[in-house]
């Protein structure tokens, strides 16, 4: 019986071994050029989220940026916000801020779903097998991280 228990381990681990690998090679270096693509168009549209934040906060009068971080542990929780004492504009103003993040947040994601469709050859399906073979398979995330250095040292080439 114990035989038999190390043989289907055995035919398991070959099995996901196998598995890895067969993921590894189903993604190609195309595939991956592609994704990081769409992930330096993500970043981009994430940092105008923070740049219209700031941008936000130095418009606003009587907030500051030290002001804004404080309320913002808040997470918009009426009662945290009091305990604070934040003031009714501070309370107005959180919302509007929150609002125009979430705004954001949904077309990063609407985008996203869109790129993802025409950009990678198996469409959402490559697209979550990238996203989650570089959270587990350290030879993807490898290969991944050299497309994007080479991607950035061409960038800065032409700058």
């Amino acid at each position: 019986m114990k035989k038999l228990s190390y043989l289907f381990v055995a035919l398991m681990l070959f099995v996901a071994g196998n598995t890895a690998v067969a993921q590894d090679e189903e993604i190609s270096n195309e595939d991956l050029r592609r994704y990081a693509l769409m992930m330096e168009v993500v970043d981009a549209m994430k940092q105008e989220i923070s740049d219209i934040t700031n941008e936000m906060i130095r418009n606003q009068e009587g907030m500051s940026g030290k002001r804004y971080m404080e309320l913002s542990a808040a997470k918009g929780d009426d009662a945290k916000l009091d305990e604070m004492g934040a003031k009714e504009f501070e309370k107005k103003f959180m919302e509007l801020v929150t609002k125009e993040q979430d705004e954001r947040k949904e077309a990063i994601g609407e985008v996203v779903q869109v790129l993802a469709t025409k950009m990678l050859p198996g469409g959402g399906k490559t697209y979550k097998a990238i996203k989650s073979g570089l959270a587990s398979d350290e030879s993807l995330k490898a290969r991944y991280e050299k497309i994007e250095a080479q991607m950035k040292l061409k960038e800065d080439g032409d700058a």
